[in-house]
């Protein structure tokens, strides 16, 4: 229930005295400088012991500093495998290679298989040839490997529809259309 403009506030009328306002005198509060002040949960005898007893720490040993780590192949290794199998990620790499005598690194982590791989091929490829399409030094260094790629049946029928052939055209009309293209992009 609201109070009408006739009923008294309790907290109208409410004024502090100076002496009630004074904090100075206070056990919790020390003055630092003219009207600034530092107040501690802890009662303050003077301005640098806390009235509370308490009893002097038992000295810590020293700590005995750790061998340093070897570093070296297989410590970089382990760590790096280590490290990689913390993560959170179902699919990752890192990666150090060296291009021309320029060392480069590379680390990717995702859920996404497709995204590391893209990630580390076109990486890759970017080392090797900075002034090359990506793609076409992709397609130089697939092209040009000891290793077969099966392209899904899919991925032909995509090839024929962007190079404007039909299924009635021949192999040689296909090869012809993708001449001119100056390649095919699958």
């Amino acid at each position: 229930m609201s109070e009408g403009p006739d009923e008294p506030n309790p907290e109208d009328g409410k004024i502090l005295s100076p002496e009630e306002l004074d904090i100075s005198d206070d056990d919790h509060v020390e003055q630092i400088d003219e009207g600034r002040y530092v107040v501690s949960p802890d009662v303050r005898t003077d301005s640098t012991t806390p009235s509370r007893s308490t009893p002097d720490p038992t000295p810590e040993p020293e700590p005995t500093p750790e061998p340093e780590p070897t570093l070296d192949d297989a410590t970089v290794h382990e760590w790096l495998a280590e490290n990689m199998d913390e993560g959170n990620s179902r699919y990752g790499f890192d990666v150090t290679a060296k291009f021309d005598g320029t060392v480069s690194q590379q680390r990717m982590v995702s859920n996404d298989i497709i995204t590391v791989f893209e990630s580390l091929m076109l990486w890759y490829a970017r080392q090797v040839d900075g002034s090359t399409p990506v793609e076409e030094v992709l397609g130089i260094l697939l092209s040009e490997s000891n290793v077969p790629v099966r392209y899904p049946p899919e991925s032909l029928r995509e090839l024929v529809k962007t190079s404007g052939c039909s299924p009635d055209d021949s192999i040689a009309e296909l090869l012809a259309a993708v001449e001119g293209e100056d390649g095919v992009q699958l």
